[in-house]
């Protein structure tokens, strides 16, 4: 029989009541924020970081510019934590 000082305690690996319900309301939160966003860049935001596509994908589908790609992403990112703050910080 091992020693049991030297066997850590086991966790239950299921998430708490707690933690499932705030996982659940941030993604609500990601989800509002996104939906509120011009059509453009909520376009721009889901292929990039929803969807997974690449840079040149995106630019590929939507017919533009490297640098047009950057600064739609920037400017609906910055939308996104503009939206989040608020949440977060009252969290």
């Amino acid at each position: 029989v091992p020693d049991s000082a030297a066997c850590p305690p086991l966790r239950d690996p299921a998430p708490s009541p707690e933690s499932s319900l705030l996982a659940q309301e941030t993604s609500e939160r990601f989800r509002m924020a996104i939906d509120a966003l011009p059509p453009r860049l909520k376009l721009i935001l889901t292929l990039r970081d929803v969807e997974g596509f690449s840079s040149a994908e995106v630019r590929n589908v939507l017919g533009i510019t490297e640098t047009n790609q950057r600064v739609l992403l920037h400017r609906a990112r910055r939308k996104i934590r503009t939206a989040l703050r608020a949440y977060v910080e009252g969290a």
